[in-house]
């Protein structure tokens, strides 16, 4: 039995999955909503009502990706709080841990990595945390302004209320599906590669996508668009 199942790490990802798991639910509520908003609009009766789950999701969105990609350590009344973040599963890794699933974690290390750390070091070929840690940086780097967005959004508008401030547009609906299949990919790495699991693929289990398509038929909407153009 491998010792990573039951453990700190294992629990962590189990809680990003969650989010994730909240987070794909809400883009898939909102995609179907904006693919056939000209349908439903005509529909008349359910136009409010679509267009409040609608901007509900957008809050949903920007608060599971924000809790995604929150980075790990900061304090509040002097306590220090863990996160099932992204950076709070790689926190929960000893610095040198062996990886079952090579070819995985050297897709992912190549698929999203630049081969160095934030200060431009190369990454080590023997350290399998670092490398994955780097892959990570340089992911959250390259959509660094997109990820600022959320949590302006999130701290002055979704939670807050903030007074005088006014939402700016968030980024597209093909960034928060790249973010996500990002947090997908990592947590999907650590489960198979790492704790030796095999790992729920929320791209392929979209029952709330399924429900909600039998809601619109329901609805007398017959073509329904499932995806965005």
């Amino acid at each position: 039995m491998n010792h990573m199942i039951d453990s700190k790490i294992d629990y962590k990802n189990i809680g990003l999955l969650m989010n994730l798991w909240r987070l794909r639910q809400a883009l898939d509520v909102y995609c179907l909503i904006a693919a056939n908003a000209s349908v439903i609009s005509r529909k008349g009766g359910g136009k409010n009502f679509f267009g409040f789950l609608r901007i509900a999701c957008v809050h949903l969105i920007a608060l599971d990706i924000c809790k995604v990609f929150e980075k790990e350590g900061y304090k509040r009344e002097k306590a220090k709080y863990e996160l099932n973040s992204i950076d709070g599963v790689l926190r929960s890794f000893a610095n040198k841990t062996n990886v079952l699933d090579t070819a995985m974690f050297d897709g992912f290390v190549l698929k999203y990595g630049s081969g160095q750390d934030e200060h431009g070091t190369p990454s080590p070929p023997d350290n399998n945390i670092k490398n994955l840690s780097d892959a990570v940086d340089s992911f959250k780097k390259k959509y660094q302004t997109e990820l600022e967005r959320f949590k302006t959004f999130r701290d002055k508008w979704a939670a807050h209320s903030e007074f005088s401030f006014t939402p700016e547009d968030l980024p597209s609906y093909d960034i928060m599906e790249r973010l996500f299949n990002f947090g997908m990919d990592f947590y999907m790495l650590v489960s198979k590669a790492f704790i030796g699991v095999g790992p729920l693929n929320l791209n392929t289990d979209r029952r709330v996508k399924a429900s909600f398509k039998g809601v619109l038929k329901a609805l007398g909407i017959e073509e329904i668009r499932m995806e965005m153009e």
